[in-house]
């Protein structure tokens, strides 16, 4: 590797959850070597299951396989970050739980490795000096596998090259960098998401709406194939009330505070399409369902 003019060849991803997973997928799709880590032996071997299975379709036409060695696990912190051009951090929504990972990474990385966190809400300024190199230190929001846009946020002390190397890196997979123009809590069009999602919760709470309902009446207005609800059951109930409570701890507001009855959910372990329950049931979401759009719940 050859400082900020080099090519990811071999991406370290830390948390084999939802996230980690899509961002392993989406570089050996492309070609780019993939090593996943977490402290939880069930989730990685999961991980690397659902990975595999994913590369079945990108590897068609090209023999089987042509992709499966490119995705690895790895047993040791260190040892999946020792060769890494880039390492993107998916841990859970924590601060602390992100300071003490980002400072085990930033000492085991080569030096001119560059270090993302996959966070939602947490500003890089946040997290930045806990990794040793916080010129090196930027944030990136990846979505879905089908979801073409990354947002990139900079903090302060964030070098130019930096941000200059994600957008290389993000195109090498094919992807559509966003970059934020100043760091603000959550990237810029996540709060856009936020909002709608926000609104949502407080349409159901206050017994306004049902989800279905938001969500149908969104899918007319949009056109889109999912609503707020079910986007909320993709990324996990779970994820969005640590989300919410990060911003509820930052602004002490009351209207940030998640609803009681999205605790609930996630307490009877109603987490979205991961548990196989949350707003909707899966697999086979009652929005997937022929005639769904145009049936009203009455």
């Amino acid at each position: 590797m050859s400082g900020t003019e080099s090519v990811a060849r071999t991406v370290a991803i830390i948390g084999a959850g939802t996230m980690g997973r899509r961002i392993a997928y989406g570089c050996a799709a492309r070609g780019v070597r993939a090593r996943l880590y977490d402290i939880s032996e069930e989730a990685l071997a999961g991980a690397l299951v659902a990975v595999r299975a994913l590369l079945e379709t990108a590897d068609e036409g090209d023999g089987p396989g042509a992709t499966h060695g490119l995705v690895e696990a790895c047993r040791d912190l260190d040892e999946c970050v020792r060769e890494a051009d880039w390492v993107i951090e998916t841990v859970h929504e924590d601060l602390e739980l992100k300071r003490v990972v980002l400072g085990r990474i930033g000492a085991a990385a080569p030096a001119a490795a560059f270090i993302a966190s996959n966070t939602s809400s947490l500003p890089g300024s946040w997290l930045a000096e806990s990794t040793g190199r916080p010129g090196r230190f930027t944030n990136m929001n990846f979505g879905p596998p089908e979801d073409l846009k990354v947002e990139v946020m900079g903090h302060p002390g964030t070098d130019p090259a930096t941000i200059a190397a994600a957008k290389r890196f993000l195109r090498r997979l094919g992807l559509v960098p966003i970059v934020a123009r100043r760091e603000i809590q959550g990237y810029p069009t996540n709060r856009i998401w936020r909002a709608v999602k926000k609104e949502s919760l407080h349409l159901i709470a206050g017994g306004y709406l049902s989800a279905e309902e938001i969500d149908r009446a969104w899918m007319l207005d949009w056109g889109t194939p999912i609503g707020p609800c079910g986007v909320m059951d993709v990324v996990g109930l779970d994820i969005v009330r640590a989300i919410e409570n990060v911003y509820y701890k930052a602004s002490g507001d009351p209207s940030d505070k998640p609803p009681d009855f999205l605790d609930r959910m996630v307490e009877r372990g109603e987490l979205g399409v991961k548990s196989g329950k949350g707003f909707y049931t899966y697999p086979s979401p009652a929005f997937e369902r022929e005639g769904w759009l145009t049936t009203s719940d009455d």
